[in-house]
């Protein structure tokens, strides 16, 4: 008797985008709704969902092999798919992420403070692809997330932090 269940392959995938994000469930079906919102699909894009998202490319100094896994990891992924144009970092409010990071990285609004400096990671070590970021907050007492596109990039990480995540 067979066992296995059979589903269909995805037949010369083509992604356009890598959106990063965290696991919150509280966050879900915002994230899901708003990835189709900007035109991308989960079922077609790369979508990598961890604790944290893209928290530690705002800190490669202070989380340096969780910032060298998660390069290595778009690194492979650009280099898979060459049709990736677009990476998409999305923070949120209330990250309880941030009770595993070092106590320096800890700063007033640091959700989307942050996404200034993953930007800059981002545009630094993939400088051909476009890079957006988003900042989800809560509203009407939580029971409904808006999404703030933040535009600025710092350019912090060009110099000597660089090289603890480039072997």
């Amino acid at each position: 008797m067979n066992n296995f269940m059979t589903y269909p392959a995805v037949i010369n995938p083509n992604p356009k985008a890598i959106i990063k994000y965290c696991i919150d469930p509280r966050f879900v079906i915002a994230f899901k709704g708003f990835i189709k919102d900007l035109g991308f699909d989960d079922e077609v894009d790369i979508v990598k969902k961890f604790a944290g998202g893209p928290v530690a490319l705002a800190h490669p100094k202070e989380m340096p092999s969780r910032s060298k896994w998660l390069r290595k990891q778009l690194e492979f992924d650009c280099d898979k798919f060459s049709s990736i144009e677009t990476l998409i970092a999305i923070m949120h409010e209330d990250c309880a992420y941030y009770h595993t990071v070092p106590n320096k990285c800890h700063r007033l609004g640091k959700e989307r403070s942050d996404l200034p400096f993953i930007g800059s990671f981002l545009k630094h070590y993939f400088p051909s692809k476009e890079i957006r970021l988003y900042y989800a907050r809560f509203t009407k007492n939580k029971t409904k997330i808006t999404f703030e596109e933040v535009e600025q990039l710092k350019k912090v990480y060009l110099t000597e932090p660089l090289k603890i995540l480039t072997s």
